[in-house]
């Protein structure tokens, strides 16, 4: 959220709780019969208990609005324990570890990685451009058990889930791809 936006929604937020401040003064008869209540009927039974919960309602949703952070709940790293203290791992550092492996695997022409926090660990989101003519099946299982060993072996860090999206197929076949010398 922009400064912009968050000026908005706190000056919106001020004319909310101000406007429902003086719509209860109005429900509970502040206001005398020759003010603003006999100008606007609001101040009349049963309207004033609709005024009265009406005000109170919006009262809260401003506060609500008027104390609301944005701010990122999610830690953008992995912390672990060491021998002398917090060690944390980046989720771009584990990205790079699980980009690096799968493209290694045969088959796999782009590969990208999504890292998000899982129960107990991380999650590895893939997205894969394969080769034609393959078991998709077969690469799809090489993959996960390769990316998790590699992340897990060399961060420490505990893989969850790798899930692995074959977005597209490449242009040509696995063939004509690469070059065979025979």
């Amino acid at each position: 959220m922009s400064i912009l936006d968050r000026s908005l929604l706190v000056l919106l937020s001020i004319a909310g709780f101000v406007g429902s401040v003086f719509a209860f003064l109005v429900g509970v008869g502040l206001f005398g019969s020759g003010s603003v209540a006999g100008a606007v009927s609001l101040g009349i039974y049963p309207n004033n208990v609709y005024t009265i919960v009406l005000a109170v309602v919006f009262a809260l949703i401003s506060l609500r609005f008027l104390f609301y952070r944005s701010s990122h709940s999610d830690l953008d790293f992995v912390a672990l324990q060491g021998e002398h203290g917090q060690i944390r791992i980046s989720f771009e550092t584990i990205q790079q570890l699980s980009n690096r492996t799968g493209r290694s695997v045969r088959g796999v022409q782009e590969f990208t990685t999504r890292v998000r926090s899982g129960q107990a660990g991380i999650l590895l989101s893939v997205r894969v451009k394969a080769l034609a003519d393959l078991d998709l099946a077969r690469m799809s299982a090489e993959i996960q058990n390769a990316v998790k060993e590699y992340v897990e072996r060399t961060s420490g860090v505990t893989v969850e889930r790798v899930a692995v999206n074959i977005a597209e197929l490449a242009g040509g076949n696995a063939k004509s791809a690469k070059a065979w010398v025979e």
